[in-house]
């Protein structure tokens, strides 16, 4: 009896090999239509919930312009790609010492997320980074600060910043909560500001960011409308453009590749045609959602447009599979 049940626990171990996904059969859910408000000016920031169908929280893309990890052994700190946001690093350049934006080297933080390459890097003591703000809502520019990495620990992040001329310096703490990813501080209000929710309660997020274009000299950055994913509390996407909608179902989870990249929806499920100076989405091509939970869902874009017409309008069917 005992050799019976060792075989059969053996049999349920080796049906599962690390490779597989193991899905267990449930009904699918019903097809649910949602449309995000990210206004016709992108000026929306909006986390969004698979699992509830509902937006968690929204804020105003410039409200924010630097966000700190906050799990108690990290040390990574992003600027807002939401408003092209770039930083330049200037090793063993002392604060105190005055600064032109002339013929600076700008970088951008990679949108695939912080596990490839954030433009701060590991920050030196030493090193004084030039931060130009990026853009407002209106166009006009945010213009500038100098910032200086004092101390990162366990705890909190040390900084000292000030404008390129050293007026309105500042020495600040943030303090680290792990209930987030991050926590966000704005140079306009000089504290800390509420934007992405508790790291538990979302899925994606709807915003403008900075893509990299690898190989293009000319033009290595530009700002694009899109779709972010919370990847580092293992969100990860698959995409489908064989299968139609209505035919992708629980049993096919296994045959896709899912990527933990934070741009792995990202922006180009629609393009923009200058003839007729208006975007087309493009329904067919299907995004596979595996959510903070572990739970399957099913996604297209049917619209960018509201019913009047008005772009940032991201309209999309979803489906728990």
């Amino acid at each position: 009896m005992k050799k019976i049940g060792f075989f059969y626990l053996f049999i349920l171990f080796i049906s599962c090999e690390k490779n597989e996904i193991p899905v267990a059969k449930h009904t699918m859910g019903e097809i649910l239509v949602q449309q995000i408000n990210m206004s016709s000016d992108y000026s929306k920031q909006i986390f969004y919930s698979t699992s509830e169908n509902i937006i968690v929280s929204s804020n105003t893309k410039d409200t924010w312009d630097l966000a700190f990890r906050s799990s108690e052994n990290s040390s990574e700190i992003i600027i807002n790609s939401s408003t092209f946001s770039q930083i330049c690093e200037l090793e063993d350049h002392p604060f105190e010492d005055m600064i032109s934006t002339t013929n600076l080297l700008w970088k951008w933080d990679n949108p695939q997320g912080i596990y490839t390459e954030t433009a701060l890097g590991i920050p030196k003591k030493t090193t004084t980074f030039v931060l130009d703000r990026g853009y407002n809502i209106d166009g006009t520019s945010r213009g500038y600060k100098k910032i200086k990495i004092d101390s990162i620990n366990n705890n909190s992040y040390i900084i000292t910043y000030a404008n390129l001329d050293n007026s309105e310096t500042q020495n600040v703490s943030i303090t680290k909560d792990s209930l987030f990813n991050y926590k966000y501080f704005s140079f306009t209000s000089n504290n800390i500001v509420n934007i992405e929710p508790k790291k538990n309660s979302w899925d994606l997020a709807f915003t403008q960011y900075t893509h990299l274009f690898i190989n293009d000299t000319e033009t290595p950055a530009y700002l694009v409308t899109g779709v972010l994913t919370n990847y580092l509390n293992n969100v990860m996407i698959a995409k489908d453009t064989i299968n139609a909608f209505d035919s992708i179902t629980i049993e096919m989870i296994e045959s896709y590749v899912f990527s933990q990249h934070q741009d792995a929806i990202g922006y180009n499920w629609k393009y923009y045609s200058f003839e007729s100076q208006s975007y087309t989405v493009l329904s067919d091509i299907n995004y596979i959602i595996k959510d903070i939970s572990g739970r399957y869902f099913k996604m297209h874009f049917i619209d960018f447009y509201n019913d009047v017409g008005e772009k940032g309008y991201p309209k999309f069917e979803i489906q728990e599979l």
